[in-house]
């Protein structure tokens, strides 16, 4: 079987759910020479996924053009992705958006057949769904999902991805404070949240808690559990200047927005993906999915 090799989208993705919109911002983290940033895919006008782990698959030696699932996702969604509101005791739309994206990481991943260096609960790809529900207000998700791998003959193994887990970040719990909703991706990265850097006054953070006045009120409504009052360019200020301060140097950064009544705006755009000629022409031993630089 033709072996496969993924490139990998990692970074930290940073959720501030305002008043009258929701902001989304994210920063690169280099995983590997050939990762990508998180990869933001406006579904419509209110709702939008970001993908973060194996985003991309490549068919060494075929000549085949790679499979981007940030591409795939729109296509094969149609009319789910504007579709009724998600709600978990009403799933029906939650879980073909899900299932979409399972359709073609399943084609992909099934020709790994080597034994992959993933924990039990470590997500192969995680997708972050955003958006206002109708009739509902703003919701986000978290989608995981994982692999399982059986062991053939040598050191041959069948892999097979299975369907999603679905844990919902916002709304919260009646009686939890609203605040930042941050993901990161591999999961043990250690760089550091906004959240806990906020509350060690980390100096890192110092221009933007005293130096604007648009970012000091949105860390007012953070410290308060008030993120819902606050307002969306407020957010937009708070992170950028905050993850501009922890950023990793030369890395990547995205801003989108989906205002309540006008719907999705790039602030930032992602960086066009570069095309590695040599992709396609990687030796047969290649990995297929490296883990972070020890």
């Amino acid at each position: 079987m033709q072996e496969v090799v993924a490139n990998l989208a990692g970074g930290h993705v940073v959720v501030y759910v305002a008043k009258d919109g929701i902001a989304i911002a994210a920063n690169e983290h280099r995983i590997e020479a050939e990762s990508r940033p998180p990869a933001f895919v406006p579904l419509s006008g209110r709702r939008m996924a970001v993908l973060l782990g194996a985003v991309e698959w490549l068919h060494p030696g075929t000549g085949r053009a790679p499979v981007r699932l940030d591409v795939e996702l729109p296509r094969l969604l149609g009319q789910v992705a504007a579709g009724p509101r998600l709600r978990q005791e009403q799933g029906g739309d939650l879980e073909a958006v899900g299932m979409a994206l399972l359709e073609p990481l399943r084609a992909s991943a099934g020709k790994i057949t080597r034994k992959l260096p993933l924990g039990a609960e470590e997500p192969l790809v995680e997708m972050l769904l955003v958006g206002y529900a109708e009739e509902y207000g703003p919701e986000v998700w978290l989608l995981r999902y994982r692999l399982a791998q059986d062991p053939l003959r040598g050191e041959y193994y069948q892999t097979r991805v299975l369907r999603p887990t679905y844990t919902q970040l916002y709304p919260p719990e009646k009686g939890q404070p609203r605040t930042l909703l941050e993901v990161r991706y591999p999961p043990e990265d250690p760089g550091p949240e906004l959240l806990a850097l906020l509350k060690e006054s980390d100096p890192r953070l110092m221009p933007a808690r005293t130096s604007n006045v648009q970012a000091v009120r949105a860390i007012d409504k953070l410290n308060r559990g008030e993120c819902h009052k606050g307002l969306l360019d407020d957010a937009v200020v708070f992170l950028r200047s905050s993850l501009d301060a922890v950023a990793e140097p030369g890395a990547a950064q995205v801003v989108a927005i989906i205002k309540e009544r006008t719907g999705f705006e790039w602030i930032l755009a992602p960086p066009e993906p570069l095309q590695k000629a040599e992709d396609s022409k990687r030796e047969p031993g290649a990995p297929t999915l490296r883990k972070p630089p020890q």
